[in-house]
Formats: C-alpha cells, sequence, structure tokens
C-alpha cells in the first residue's frame, strides 16, 4: 500500500469515526463508557496526559501485548515520529530516532541521543538496550528535548518503561508464544503472598529462541538467531503509609547470532581499481586473478542471491555473534515527608559483557584457489565489559494550592574496556587495540509549574550538568602490511605500541519554558521552548591516534513546540495535535569513510553540523461503542542540514579555512513520515464467561536515510525505502474467578509475500573514486504469525 493511500485511509477512518459519534451518543446516552484517564511521569510526578504540555505517547500492557511487540524497538508502530530498531552489531543493540534525532552506534565511547530508562534507571550506552518487551507495566515515549528532568542524552526524546510490581497477592502467570522460524517463547511471572503485611515479593523468568528467517546457502538451513534467558525479582517493601522501597534484581544471557546479512559491494566490470569497491576489488582480482567477473564475496554473490529469491536464502561463510550477558540492580525509594512533599531516592547499578564476532564484508568466504579452504575477507572481534552506577535524589511536591515542583541532584559513573581484533586477508597477524573509557556526570535541576489564574499557568525548568571523561586507546600491534597479499609479512605498521591517554570535560545548562492554556474542561493549548545538551567525547572507534585523540564538543538543541490536547463527547474522543521546530547546533556526526589518500578506511567524528527540523504530529483515539476503539498516529518531519563545515586543508594547510560539505553528507533523520491506524474490538459471548477481542492494525513509515556516506554510484545503498505492516490478532480469554486461560493468534505484515526485506544499508565511501571501501545490507522478517497461550492464576 502507497504512502498516499495509507494516508487517504487513515483520514477516511478518522472521518467516519466524527460521523458515527453524535448518532451513536444520542443513541447511548445512558451509557458511560469513556476513554480511560491515562496517568504519566513524563514530568516526574503522577499526571493526567492530557493535562501534560508535552508531546508524550503512554502505552500500557494490553497495547503492548495487543501489538505482539517482541521488542521494545516494535513500539515504532504505535508513536508518530519515532523510529526503533534491533542494531544487529551489539548485544540487544538499539537503533533510536525521535523527530529527525537519532543515533545508532553501539561504540559506547559515543552518547545515545535518545534516552531510554527502566523503571527510572538511564542506561549509559545503545548496547542493552533492546530488550524484550514481557512483563511490562507501562512505556512512555517523550518526544523532544528532556534535558532538563532527564538531563544527559535526552537531545532527541526519552523512552521511560515501567515494570509490573509485585502485587502482595499470591499468583502465577505463566506463558508461552510459538511462532513460525521455529519461535519459542516462555514466561513465568510469580507473585508471593505479602509478609508480614510489608513484604512483597515478584519473581519472573523468560526464555526466547528463534531461527533466521531464510535459509543459509552454505549451511542448507535456517541458522540458529536468537538464544535468551532472563530471570530477576523485585521485592516492594511498604512498613507503613509514608515509606515505599522497591527493589529488583535482574540476570540475562542471551547468545545470539546476527539476522541474514548481504554483501552489497560492486565490482567494476573492466576490473577498474578506482570505479570497485576496495573490499570486492581485493577479494576479486587478489585471490581470483581476475577470473571471476561475479566477485565472490560481492553482491553478485551475496545481495543479488538473496534477492533472486525473494528474500527466502542467503548467504553466510561464518557465524556473527552478538552475544551479551549480565545483572543489574535498581532501588526506587520514596519518603512521604508530609502531606505536600516526598522523597524520592533512584539507584542503579548494571554489569555487562558482550562479544561480537563479524565478517564485516557480509559475504561468502574468500577462496584462495581452487580446492582450498575459504576465509573471510575482514573479521572484527570486539570483546567489552561495562558498568555503571548512577544515583538520583528527588524532592517533589506542592507549596501551595498554585505552584508544584520538582527538584534533584543526579550522578553517574561509567565504564568500559575494549578489545578489538581486526584480521585482514586471515593474516597471521591481526591489528589488536585496547580502549577504555571512565565518565563521571553531575547535576542539579529544578522544575515546577505555577497556576497564574484557574486556566493559564506557565512551567519552566533548569539543569546544569557537568560531565568529564579520562580516556584511554593502546595500539597494542598494528600488523604487517601484506601488500603482495600471500600471507608473508612486509613492512610492520608506524602505529606499533602507540598510545593515546587523554582527560576533557563539558558543562551546560539546560532549560525551559511553558505556557499553557486551558480552553475548556476538556481542551488545552499550550507552546514552550526547551534546550537540550550532549556530551562532548572522543572516539573510541577511531583507528589512528588522529582520530581517537582529539575529543569532539558538545552539541545542544532548541526546540520550539505548540500543541492542543482535546477531548469531545463526554470523552469519547481525544485529539492531541502537535507542530515543532528544532534548531540542532554544532552536531556530532560519526562516520566510516576512506581515509584521503590511502585505501584504508577509519571513523570519524566531525562536530560541523547545523540542521534544521520541522515537523508535525496528530494522535486520535475514538471509543466509538463499549465495544469498539478506533486509533491513528501521523507524523511528519523535514529535517536537513543548514550547514557542515570542514577543513579545507587543499585551501589551507593549516585548517582555517573551512568549506560548506552538506551536499555530500547524509542526514540519518529517521523516516520522513509516519503513519499508523488500528481498531480493536471487545465482546462478551457465551453469556458473560468469555471475552473475545479482535485487533487490527495497519503502520507506514517513508523513506530512511541509513548511511552518513553517501553511495557515489547512485544505487541507493545509502538508504531504504518505504516500508508498511498490517497485522490482524484474534483471541478468547475466560472469565471466571481463581483463573482464566487466554487464547491468541496472530499474524503480523500479514500481506508481504516475502519472509524478510532490508532493514538497514550502510555504505562505507572512498576518497576521491566513483567506489567505496565495501556496503552491506541487514535483513529484518517481516511476516511473523503464531498462537499464544497464558495461564493466570
Amino acid at each position: 500500500m502507497s504512502y498516499k493511500n495509507s494516508l487517504i485511509l487513515s483520514v477516511s477512518l478518522v472521518a467516519s469515526s466524527f460521523m458515527m459519534l453524535p448518532q451513536m451518543a444520542s443513541a447511548q446516552d445512558e451509557d458511560t463508557f469513556k476513554i480511560d484517564e491515562v496517568v504519566v511521569t513524563a514530568r516526574k510526578r503522577a499526571e493526567s496526559l492530557q493535562d501534560v504540555p508535552l508531546a508524550v505517547t503512554a502505552l500500557d500492557a494490553s497495547a503492548i501485548e495487543s501489538a505482539h511487540i517482541s521488542t521494545i524497538s516494535g513500539i515504532d508502530k504505535l508513536v508518530p515520529n519515532i523510529d526503533l530498531g534491533d542494531n544487529p552489531f551489539a548485544g540487544q543493540g538499539l537503533v533510536a530516532v525521535i523527530r529527525g534525532v537519532g543515533f545508532s552506534d553501539p561504540e559506547k565511547s559515543y552518547e545515545p541521543v535518545v534516552g531510554l530508562s527502566i523503571d527510572g534507571i538511564f542506561l549509559a550506552s545503545n548496547t542493552g538496550a533492546a530488550f524484550d518487551a514481557f512483563d511490562l507495566e507501562s512505556v512512555e515515549v517523550l518526544r523532544g528535548p528532556q534535558g532538563t528532568l532527564f538531563g544527559r542524552n535526552t537531545v532527541g526524546g526519552v523512552i521511560n518503561v515501567k515494570r509490573t510490581r509485585p502485587t502482595g497477592e499470591a499468583g502465577l502467570k505463566v506463558g508461552t508464544r510459538i511462532t513460525n522460524n521455529s519461535g519459542k517463547e516462555f514466561l513465568g511471572v510469580a507473585n508471593l503472598p505479602q509478609i508480614g503485611g510489608a513484604l512483597s515479593t515478584k519473581i519472573y523468568a523468560f526464555k526466547k529462541d528463534h531461527d533466521t528467517f531464510a535459509v543459509n546457502t552454505v549451511t542448507g538451513e535456517k541458522d540458529k538467531q536468537k538464544d535468551l534467558l532472563s530471570l530477576g525479582a523485585s521485592f516492594l517493601y511498604e512498613p507503613n503509609d509514608r515509606l515505599e522501597a522497591l527493589v529488583s534484581v535482574d540476570y540475562f544471557d542471551d547468545n545470539s547470532l546476527l539476522p541474514p546479512t548481504y554483501n552489497s559491494s560492486l565490482l567494476d566490470p573492466g576490473f577498474s581499481f578506482l570505479d570497485s569497491d576496495l573490499f570486492c576489488f581485493l577479494g576479486t582480482t587478489a585471490f581470483q586473478g581476475g577470473n571471476i567477473p561475479n566477485g565472490v564475496g560481492c553482491a553478485s554473490a551475496s545481495l543479488d542471491v538473496a534477492e533472486a529469491s525473494n528474500f527466502d536464502e542467503f548467504v553466510r561463510g561464518e557465524p556473527s555473534i552478538t552475544h551479551i550477558d549480565g545483572w543489574s540492580a535498581t532501588s526506587n525509594i520514596e519518603y512521604q515527608l508530609n502531606e505536600n512533599l516526598t522523597l524520592t531516592s533512584v539507584t542503579g547499578y548494571r554489569k555487562t559483557t558482550d562479544q561480537q564476532i563479524t565478517d564485516s564484508t557480509h559475504g561468502p568466504n574468500v577462496i584462495f584457489a581452487p580446492g582450498t579452504v575459504g576465509f573471510p575477507l575482514f573479521v572484527d572481534d570486539t570483546d567489552d565489559d561495562a558498568t555503571q552506577f548512577s544515583q538520583e535524589l528527588r524532592l517533589s511536591g506542592s507549596v501551595s494550592d498554585k505552584f508544584d515542583f520538582v527538584t534533584g541532584l543526579y550522578y553517574l559513573d561509567s565504564e568500559y574496556s575494549s578489545e578489538r581484533i581486526n584480521t585482514a586477508f586471515n593474516s597471521p597477524t591481526p591489528d589488536l587495540t585496547f580502549t577504555a573509557q571512565q565518565a563521571k556526570a553531575y547535576a542539579v535541576f529544578v522544575d515546577g509549574t505555577y497556576d497564574i489564574t484557574d486556566r493559564l499557568s506557565v512551567s519552566g525548568g533548569l539543569r546544569y550538568s557537568y560531565e568529564e571523561k579520562d580516556f584511554q586507546v593502546d595500539f597494542i600491534f598494528r600488523g604487517p602490511i601484506d601488500t603482495n597479499f600471500d600471507n608473508i609479512p612486509d613492512t610492520p605498521s608506524p602505529l606499533t605500541g602507540q598510545t593515546v591517554d587523554e582527560t576533557d570535560n563539558w558543562s551546560n545548562p539546560t532549560y525551559r519554558a511553558i505556557l499553557q492554556y486551558d480552553v475548556s474542561d476538556d481542551a488545552m493549548i499550550y507552546g514552550g521552548y526547551s534546550r537540550g545538551f550532549r556530551s562532548g567525547g572522543f572516539n573510541g572507534r577511531g583507528g589512528t591516534p588522529a582520530t581517537t585523540g582529539t575529543p569532539f564538543d558538545e552539541e545542544t538543541v532548541d526546540s520550539f513546540e505548540i500543541g492542543a490536547r482535546m477531548e469531545f463527547f463526554d470523552n469519547r474522543v481525544r485529539i492531541n495535535p502537535t507542530a515543532f521546530l528544532a534548531n540542532y547546533n554544532d552536531k556530532q556526526e560519526e562516520r566510516l569513510a576512506g581515509v584521503p589518500g590511502t585505501t584504508t578506511f577509519d571513523t570519524f567524528v566531525e562536530n560541523a553540523a547545523s540542521v534544521d527540523i520541522k515537523g508535525l504530529e496528530l494522535e486520535v483515539l475514538a471509543r466509538l461503542t463499549e465495544e469498539l476503539t478506533v486509533r491513528g498516529a501521523f507524523g511528519y518531519v523535514d529535517a536537513e542540514f543548514d550547514e557542515f563545515l570542514v577543513p579545507d586543508l587543499i585551501a589551507d594547510a593549516t585548517g582555517a579555512v573551512f568549506v560548506d560539505v552538506s551536499d555530500q553528507r547524509n542526514l540519518r533523520a529517521g523516516p520522513d513520515r509516519t503513519v499508523s491506524v488500528g481498531a480493536s474490538y471487545n465482546r462478551t459471548i457465551m453469556d458473560g464467561r468469555l471475552l473475545m477481542t479482535l485487533n487490527a492494525d495497519y503502520s507506514f513509515q517513508g523513506d530512511t536515510v541509513t548511511s552518513a556516506g553517501r553511495d557515489p554510484m547512485g544505487l541507493g545503498r545509502d538508504r531504504l525505502g518505504s516500508n508498511n505492516s498490517t497485522d490482524f490478532s484474534a483471541s478468547i480469554k475466560t472469565l471466571r474467578e481463581g483463573s482464566n486461560l487466554t487464547l491468541t493468534a496472530f499474524i503480523n505484515d500479514a500481506f508481504d509475500d516475502a519472509p524478510g526485506r532490508l532493514g538497514t544499508q550502510i555504505f562505507i565511501p572512498r576518497d576521491g573514486t566513483d567506489g567505496g571501501i565495501f556496503g552491506f545490507s541487514v535483513g529484518t522478517p517481516t511476516k511473523i504469525y503464531g498462537l499464544e497461550a497464558t495461564v493466570d492464576f
């Protein structure tokens, strides 16, 4: 379905809802069905969603379960102007873009731009952030800079996740999900009876396995992809009405492999070095003597195979590992000082170990000579250890009937160490690099709302952040250069034994101001300004002292937003429109590119971009009858570089002269359009003994740029086309005392005729040529169908 048709469908659904409502309202005045009130903590105090002057989407457990969302990244189907994905090159890596502001690299020296909070604890890295969506109470998506209350890594927004709490009553929930691709999930959640009238306990276990959606032609079968085990427990201590302490301990072990990946590198038909992608040229001419025009390891032997099979097949010579395990402990303690003031302490500790072993060319193995054993062309083996400890202390409450506030202190200490081994052309002397960083962040903040009149209020906040980082890189051994490609060492690299040891700090105030006017009891309008801050840092992925030892500066975002929150027909219809304009200053852009004048590539971080972003959002929810609810969301983003200044070393070797290269850079801003529409129908049958639920949802995402480097051949290897998905589910739930059984059948992306599609594409350009270093793509499943069974005791 095209974007035009999807938009027509969205408008038609909303329009028909409005035409139906007056008739239904007059015919059913005696009924009391309404949209349920949603309580959110977007400003770190409990408020009704319709009273919050921010762009917030709140999803409860039923909405998440009805959409059959596997990981947290799946919620982007339900929220406007957000694009979430699983980064396959990190253990549970998350790619997050909100309103055109995004970041995908799993390198831990880079700061995320979208904050992910689990029970009040922010993750210091994208690694481990794409967790599985089970046993969740709610997810709140806050769009736009949230630096005042949520602090670091929130220039794009915040995803605020809350898990279920211990109930204090004996209960057991057991569930299983069976899907195509040999998918199996098992969940058990047990609540124990309260002890001593004060201590409640919950324990859980979750297991998940599934295979790739396509057959690996090398092995002749589908590869194992997901293999996850999660265990945990929560303890809620409530000795009196004033004190509440919630402590959780979690453990996870994820032994996953990559989804299908594809080499998209090209070889010039004339075997031209300048017009070919480097790795494809070397893998063909050096090892095959130019005798195989298709180029083993190139697109013709990889991506073309997948596309010709309608993504039923892929070629992978070596397994690619993305393993992560770790544990965490969190505590949320609230003490009510008096009826107006509450003191809150949020403490978190998290430790992870992850390993990635990847053939960077993502194609079949290179064969040195007929009859010999093949090997991957370029292998990256990275082992990381990371820890983080954070402490937040807040005081919230009200001073009078007109003024409420929250103020506090924040501290974070995060560390990581990394050992990276790069092996090119099966060399016996690989490159070896050690990287380590310790980052500390301190902040003080205050935010409050003052009611000027009964209808007019003003909100404001201020946060001051200070961060410092100690960074070290040891190039222990950079292997010999095998210029003849015969595995015989020639000359040692000059980087052998070099070390980088740097320290720097960054500080910045962030603030916001919002004016809100209640037009009526059911409608309000607001307008506001906010500033976001993202700390500077060091390039932990750089391959030389020059690219790692030079720090990059902080970046800021100035965002302006207007919106309305409205309910009609006695709270049967909710309409929330929002418009925004953001100016990105000193934007940090990391990109893989060829090193000028060489045949190697490196990661560069440039602090040179200015970006303008503007857009619209609309969320609609209508309860047409007591049984039927329809929903819709629309998002539009227009994001582009205003300028991208880099030193013009040709005009001035000192770097004092700058040139605008914005026309040579891609802005990875997520899809320019997002649309979702859906309907839910609930009805009791069998004399009230069963509840039947039917769900139908349609979602659309527009074109997306995925690579900072442009494809010089214009083949689109740096972007993805639009995609859509139509999902259906049907369930039956027993309604009785004591225990209930729920059976569900579902299918996502029901009308796609292929088992998968391209989920991302990366292209690494090469300076001064029409070719690049290499390009690759990653597949993602389309049609997922299965059965679920859940028993609640």
